[in-house]
């Protein structure tokens, strides 16, 4: 049998969300064990690092699944359909073995492993709100025959549910990169208190949860704590933005600050200052990077009992868990923390444990090259 050659596929090269990471990441990893192509929809960041690292990379031209508006659908389809046919063409050419799709944007393409005949892996990274849409992605899977990676448990219970015809394992991402998130020096909090938040400026990922946490701690216990948000900002959400920004000038601005974005490096560095991580989204986020980088760096994290942030706190016994919207027990229960050092620390020490156990790297990628032999045969 000749050697498999694995293709990976994303349809983004912006770089500017943890999807894009998984797939370099991906990429660079597997083609230390066979050939490997990456097929992305331009020339954007992510090229660039992918060419920089030696592998070999293709821009297919074409525009990602999104909601556009008008003509921009026709152009949409026109683009897509023109890649689909390189797609094809580039893998007869070099031999492809296997697609791995990196995310669920990447659905329109899935039916090119048909007409090649080959393998296919679909990552699966979020959880999708509309039935209807779960339905799509479903026909789709099974129509295509692709093997199904949940990045949770929720992924899979939200996005396939009992649909036993869907092949799946679930496979958490790794834990961050040890270079940028690594434990703090000494295991101890500030005083006042650092609470910080990291997200993109959506409205689904809860900046103004946030700050509403934010002001009801500063009117209960003025200047006890102090609060770092990290929001990189996003095309079209200006207007939210700004009501952001209102919301944030209501604190003190010697105790509070936002940041429109931080380097990984530097994002390391805020976290290992902080105390505290708050990840309260409107939505059920599937499997927050943010949260494993926080666990990495020594800071305990607060959120959500939703998606697949439960998975990563261990139930609650490596963080904190709180039902959406209950914003009197999460005050209650940063003021708690805040004042009792053996838990914190207890948090800090077990969270750092089950990144590095539960979430290694080594256990990442050992279980999807078992789900390439499987499907390889080899």
């Amino acid at each position: 049998m000749t050697e498999p050659h694995l293709a990976f596929f994303g349809s983004s090269t912006a770089m500017d969300g943890g999807s894009e990471l998984c797939l370099l990441r991906m990429a660079k990893h597997f083609r230390e064990k066979y050939p490997v192509t990456l097929f992305l929809p331009d020339e954007g960041p992510l090229f660039d690092a992918s060419v920089n690292a030696g592998i070999d990379t293709l821009s297919l031209n074409f525009l990602r699944l999104r909601r556009h508006r008008g003509l921009e659908w026709v152009e949409w389809w026109n683009r897509m359909r023109k890649a689909r046919k390189k797609l094809a063409e580039e893998c007869r050419a070099r031999g492809i073995s296997l697609i791995h799709f990196n995310d669920f944007i990447d659905l329109p393409f899935f039916g090119v492993t048909n007409d090649l005949a080959i393998s296919s892996v679909a990552h699966l990274r979020l959880i999708v709100g509309s039935e209807w849409v779960r339905k799509i992605y479903r026909s789709r899977v099974l129509r295509s025959g692709s093997f199904v990676v949940p990045v949770s448990q929720a992924v899979s219970n939200q996005m396939l549910g009992s649909h036993s015809r869907i092949p799946f394992r679930v496979v958490y991402d790794p834990a961050p990169a040890a270079e940028h998130f690594f434990p703090k020096r000494e295991t101890r909090y500030n005083h006042p208190f650092r609470i910080v938040m990291v997200s993109k400026l959506l409205e689904n990922k809860g900046h103004l949860n946030f700050c509403h946490v934010a002001q009801q701690l500063e009117k209960k216990h003025p200047g006890n704590y102090s609060f770092t948000m990290v929001a990189p900002p996003s095309p079209g959400r200006e207007s939210y933005g700004h009501h952001v920004q209102i919301e944030i000038d209501k604190l003190p601005e010697e105790r509070c600050q936002m940041i429109p974005g931080a380097s990984h490096s530097e994002l390391g560095e805020i976290l290992r200052s902080s105390d505290l991580l708050l990840h309260l989204p409107d939505t059920q986020d599937s499997f927050p990077g943010v949260v494993l980088e926080s666990m990495a760096c020594g800071t305990p994290v607060l959120g959500y009992r939703t998606g697949g942030i439960p998975e990563q706190l261990g139930g609650g016994t490596t963080g904190i868990l709180v039902d959406p919207g209950n914003f009197a027990l999460i005050v209650s229960e940063i003021e708690a923390i805040s004042h009792s050092p053996d838990d914190w620390r207890m948090l800090a020490e077990s969270g750092m444990k089950k990144v590095s156990t539960d979430f290694s790297a080594e256990t990442h990628f050992q279980s999807l090259d078992s789900v390439y032999r499987e499907l390889l045969r080899v």
